[in-house]
């Protein structure tokens, strides 16, 4: 599936031309600007949306045989009344490598049920596209998506938008969706698509994109189960989980899918208050410091990390906290232990 996020993956791309006769070796050629890029693919967008609409008088009034699906076509001729669709989307701006890319999103039908977060997984239909020309993906029959496993445009799109109210189960065993779910478009720019990293030909280097789809349930997700969810792991809350921020000790996981965020040998979980059940509660600051503990490497603010106020057998694994003034508080939070 191409929707998968390939940011993770590629870091380079190399485009070579050849060169004079005296000299065989190839030049790269080097990555469009993202500033000048994301105005580019502003402007290819907003002209779609001006140029084209959407079947909304079809979602308006269903016909008995109407599909929901989302078809989109030119103004013009018989169709020069209709409603454009920037008229009809909502702007939404992010920044990306210190540049700002907007999404356009459609939302064609509101659902009824809840809303996942960019953090999130979605069970849900898509198709995905170069505006103006192929369609390179789609999943007709409803699929689970991490969406922060996604590329931004797509995980940022669908956030926000409503599933439905459940299903029944036929009696030739299929699955029935009320048809009360949500369904929509979000029209991507390259920089929070695949930029000039595409995952094959079909797509294009610099594409901006349109995935429409259908949003049938989500998930509110903890990817490395420490107890908080993954949205509350954004640390500066852009809607990205693969800044450097978002990497308190700068090892191969982000802290959403790290259950120990700032590596000092306590897991999240043992640095956070939890009820009677284990299930959160609030963060922990021991030294209000304004540093919650479980992405401060001193949580008790003494001078000596935590790391060093803890005993780690790396044979087995087991690690013990000791407690050296003996008043029942261990060492790495106590600050004159």
């Amino acid at each position: 599936m191409t929707i998968k996020n390939y940011l993770s993956i590629l870091t380079v791309l190399v485009l070579c031309i050849s060169c004079g006769d005296d000299d065989n070796t190839p030049d790269a050629i080097p990555f469009n600007d993202r500033g000048e890029q994301s105005v580019a693919d502003d402007t290819f967008i907003r002209d779609y949306l001006e140029t084209h609409f959407y079947n909304y008088e079809e979602f308006a009034n269903p016909p008995a045989d109407f599909d929901y699906e989302i078809r989109f076509d030119t103004i013009s001729g018989e169709n020069a009344g209709k409603t454009p669709l920037l008229d009809q989307v909502t702007p939404l701006t992010y920044d990306r490598f210190e540049t700002s890319n907007t999404l356009y999103i459609l939302t064609a039908r509101e659902g009824v049920g809840a809303s996942p977060t960019y953090a999130d997984s979605t069970f849900v239909t898509y198709r995905g596209a170069n505006i103006l020309s192929n369609v390179f993906d789609a999943a007709t029959n409803p699929i689970w998506f991490n969406l922060p496993a996604t590329i931004d445009g797509f995980a940022n799109g669908i956030a926000g938008a409503k599933g439905g109210s459940g299903f029944t189960i036929a009696p030739d065993g299929t699955t029935v969706f009320n048809n009360d779910y949500g369904i929509g478009a979000v029209f991507i720019p390259s920089g929070l698509g695949y930029f000039a990293q595409p995952p094959n030909s079909s797509i294009g280097i610099y594409s901006s994109l349109v995935f429409t789809y259908s949003i049938y349930d989500s998930k509110v997700t903890d990817h490395d189960g420490d107890g908080i969810i993954s949205i509350d792991e954004d640390v500066d809350g852009n809607g990205f989980f693969f800044d450097d921020i978002d990497n308190t000790d700068d090892d191969n996981s982000p802290n959403f899918n790290d259950p120990d965020d700032e590596n000092d040998g306590v897991t999240t979980k043992l640095e956070t208050l939890r009820d009677a059940d284990g299930n959160f509660v609030s963060f922990m600051d021991t030294d209000n410091d304004g540093i919650n503990d479980h992405l401060d490497t001193d949580d008790d603010g003494d001078g000596i990390p935590t790391l060093d106020e803890i005993n780690i057998n790396f044979n087995t694994g087991e690690i013990v906290y000791p407690d050296t003034d003996g008043d029942d508080i261990p060492d790495y939070l106590d600050s004159d232990s």
